[in-house]
Parts: structure tokens; sequence; C-alpha cells
């Protein structure tokens, strides 16, 4: 809710020193702050930190990870194929349905919730529909109908999650559902509604919790208004509602953008006087504040503290340290959590490839993040546009285009599908090459593909970066090519993009 958060290589990803298990990180105390330790429970030689931490995003839904079921998993990839096959969801559970294993409420369900964890809200939100188109043969409750709500709003926009409310019977509309339509308000930034649905919940009689407070501090801390943050943090501590982890990280995260550096280091304190144990997240989120303001040091102490809280298979909290340490330019510490998240689960899935990538990027590891894109392609993951994407930029950042179109023709021909921003990536290298034709036939390519997978409500279509446009117009204008500028305002004018400036003031 807040953490926001290949082809050589001369850097083998387990040196010769590592070892099959993960370090024990060092810990290095904060300069103004000795950070507590969580306290521990003991279970045989283990030993399991605990924290509370709020489930903001699962409004009340069954708790699918004690379940165990063989078969969840393999529908969870098919269903992953449908964004490169061009199949829908529907038909793949129809057919799974009737061919393969009879579809339970609990199976649909740890799909949808795995959909969701991961990004892939479209097809969650299939995943509800196809379950809603069945009639009467699953049960839903309100928590069901509140997950499909908040889907529905991020999916297709704020209008159709209030449609689906208005339609569901009085018994569905409790304090599950309000608190979900509540989100998809804080989700568009939408304050008046935001603010009326949170009176209402209240005059209607339902008990105060931390959920529906992140909620709305999560959207005043968005839109900038840090006092109504600071406002609710004190009505919650008048009004006896507990904090939970997602509350002090938004404390945490408010005081970062006043710039109150001691206020932000004193949740720690508090949170150790209200016997709360920070987990890994709380950590990260203080790394990453603290990188904002340049505290390099005190971000990598946050992150050996964070490395210490890892518990269980999360994969959230290894992707997340992965980022920050590429952010702090920290190479070894990097490949060591790499090494640790790969021996803890049987693969990486394609957001680890992505993560580790990303961060390579920032380190500037050329020959890493060509051997890692390698090793990606050899791993059996399906072929995830947003991960060839990573090399791709790479590539057109450093002026080697050409290495870029190879790479997206290489995934062409593995069965993979480019997305808008691979072609619209290129298009910009070849623009920075000079080589117009070739920049405006990606640029095609790119308005071509439709709406980007992920992104909401579902009728988004991509668009390229109005410097790009203004600075392809330019070396248009400056080489005489006007068939090709010709060309540019042609496309913008089929798409309805008129209103971009670079492209007005050309056109006159």
């Amino acid at each position: 809710m807040l953490l926001r958060s290949p082809l050589s290589s001369s850097s083998p990803f387990i040196s010769p020193s590592s070892s099959s298990k993960p370090r024990a990180p060092h810990l290095y105390p904060l300069l103004h702050h000795s950070i507590s330790r969580p306290k521990e429970v003991k279970r045989g030689n283990l030993a399991i930190v605990s924290a509370q931490i709020s489930q903001v995003h699962n409004y009340g839904t069954v708790d699918f990870e004690n379940k165990t079921n063989l078969h969840w998993s393999d529908l969870y990839r098919r269903i992953l194929t449908t964004k490169i096959e061009d199949k829908c969801v529907a038909s793949v559970l129809e057919t799974w349905d009737s061919e393969e294993r009879r579809l339970s409420r609990w199976t649909l369900g740890r799909v949808a919730k795995e959909l969701r964890k991961f990004g892939h809200l479209k097809e969650a939100l299939e995943v509800y529909l196809w379950k809603e188109a069945q009639g009467n043969r699953f049960f839903n409750s309100s928590s069901d109908m509140a997950i499909q709500l908040d889907l529905m709003g991020k999916v297709r926009g704020p209008e159709s999650a209030e449609q689906l409310f208005f339609s569901l019977s009085d018994s569905f509309k409790d304090k599950r559902t309000y608190c979900s339509l509540l989100n998809v308000y804080a989700h568009y930034k939408l304050k008046e509604k935001a603010q009326s649905t949170f009176d209402l919940m209240f005059e209607k009689g339902y008990e105060a919790d931390a959920l529906s407070y992140n909620v709305l501090m999560t959207l005043y801390l968005n839109i900038g208004e840090h006092a109504n943050v600071v406002k609710l943090l004190q009505d919650m501590k008048e009004k006896n509602i507990a904090l939970d982890i997602y509350s002090y990280n938004i404390w945490i995260s408010n005081a970062a953008a006043m710039q109150d550096l001691d206020e932000m280091e004193n949740v720690l304190n508090v949170m150790e006087s209200n016997n709360v144990n920070a987990n890994w997240s709380v950590y990260t989120n203080l790394a990453s504040k603290y990188i904002q303001l340049g505290l390099m040091e005190k971000a990598e102490a946050c992150l050996k503290e964070a490395e210490m809280r890892i518990t269980g298979r999360d994969r959230r909290a290894f992707l997340f340290i992965i980022s920050l340490y590429g952010n702090i330019g920290k190479r070894e510490e990097l490949y060591q959590i790499w090494n640790w998240y790969k021996s803890s689960f049987n693969s990486p899935l394609n957001t680890g490839y992505k993560a580790m990538l990303q961060a390579l990027v920032k380190l500037g590891d050329g020959d890493g993040l060509e051997s890692l894109y390698e090793e990606w392609g050899r791993s059996g993951s399906s072929l995830d546009p947003r991960v060839s994407q990573v090399l791709v930029g790479w590539y057109c950042s450093n002026g080697l285009s050409d290495k870029a179109r190879e790479t997206l023709d290489q995934l062409v021909q593995r069965g993979g599908k480019p997305n808008e921003g691979m072609w619209g990536t290129l298009a910009e290298g070849y623009m920075k090459e000079n080589r117009l034709s070739e920049a405006v036939s990606c640029l095609e390519k790119a308005v071509s593909c439709g709406g980007q997978v992920g992104r909401s409500p579902s009728n988004y279509k991509w668009r390229p970066r109005p410097s790009f446009v203004q600075d392809l117009l330019e070396i248009c204008k400056q080489r005489a090519q006007t068939d090709i500028a010709d060309q540019v305002v042609e496309i913008f004018k089929r798409e309805g993009w008129d209103e971009i400036e670079p492209c007005k003031g050309f056109e006159e």
C-alpha cells in the first residue's frame, strides 16, 4: 500500500565464497537511533519474528495460505499465458473445469488472490466474473463481493465500482464492501467521495478500525495533505484504535514527506513502547525514505535490519530489498540477497527477475544484466515482455538500438509478444540515433498494441512521452523531413491526441 516500494558475465551470481545458506547480515546502528530487536518465539531451533500486519487488501477473505493444493498453481500459470496467447481467462477456466479438474470456490479464490498479489488485476477480475456467471454454483460472501468491487474499480474505473456497489443487495452492503468502495475512491484520489464514505461508515455504526483509517490516510498522504494525516493519527489515539504495521508505515512516510527526520525515527520508539514488532516492511520503508533524503548509511543499516526480519516464504521482502540495494549502489549485497532469494524458492518468478534486472541497471552492471537475462530465458518462465523491456531500455539508453531490436525479435521468435512499452522504448532509442523512419515505425507498433497490461481503467491507451514527440518533431524540422513529421501528426490525429502540445505546435 505504501512501499513502492542476458550475454556473457564476468560477475558470477554465486561467488566462490558464497555458501548455500543465506548469510547472517551484520547490524549497523542508525546514526541517531538504536534499532530495537523484534521479539522472537522459539520453535525448536527456529526463531520466528512476529509482527502485527493489517489485511488492507484482503477485505476479510479466507486465509488461503493455510490450505494445501497441488493444482491451483498450474491453473495460475495457465491464466498468465492468456496475456501472451490472446486468450481470455474465461476460456481457460472453462477448459480446466470441464477437462482437467472440477473447479472449487477455494481454488478460484486462491488463484485470484495470487493474481492480485502480483498485479494481474484484469485477470483476477475475470476469474471473479466467471465465477459470478456460474449462477448459484458458488457461494458468495460479502468478502468475495468486496474483493470483486475493488478489482472492478481498479480495472474498469470508479464508476463501474459504484454501479456494482449500488446493485448489491442490502445483505452485502456491510463494512467490508463499504471499505472496498472507500479504497476505490482513495485509489483514484476522489477526496470528497472518500471522506463522505468514511463518514457514512461511522454513521451506520461500523466499528472503527485501522483499516478504514489507513485507506483515508493514504489518500491524504498521496495528495499532499499531510496535516490531515496527522489529524487522523491523533483521532485514532483519542479513540484507542490500535495502529497496525500499515498505520506506522503511513506515519513514517508522512513524516518523511514533511522532512521531519526526528518524527520519522520516533515512530520506532512508539512501536517499541506499544509492544509492536517492526517487520521488514517498516525497515524497507525507512530505508527508502533515507535514500530520498540522501542518508545512505542509515538506509543500509535499515536494509540489514529488514533482512533479519524476513520470515517464511515472502517474496515481496526480497523484491523490496533487491530494489533498494540497487538504489544505494551496493553490488555485493545485491548479489547476496539475490542468491538467498533463489535458494528460498524452487525458481524465481518473472517479478524477481525484473526486480534484479532493474537493480543491475541502476548499478550500471551491463555484463551482469545480460547474464541474468540469459538465465531468465533458460528458466522456463512465461515470456513476460516487461522483463525483456528492462534489457531493451538498457540498450537504448546506451546507444545500442540494434541490440535492443535483436532482443525484441528474439522474444517474438520464442513465442513472446512485445508490449507497447518495448516498442515505445525502441522508438526513443532510434530517435536518439537519428533513425527517424525506424522510430516512427516502432511508434506505430506501440500504438497498435492497445491498452497496457495491469493499468486501470481498462480503456487506458499507451501514449508516448511529450518530450519524445517534441524531440522527434524538432529533429524532423531541422533535417527538413516533413514526410516523417506528417506521419507522426497523422498518428496523433488518428488516436485523438490533438491536445499534445508538441504536435499542435508543429502542425501550426
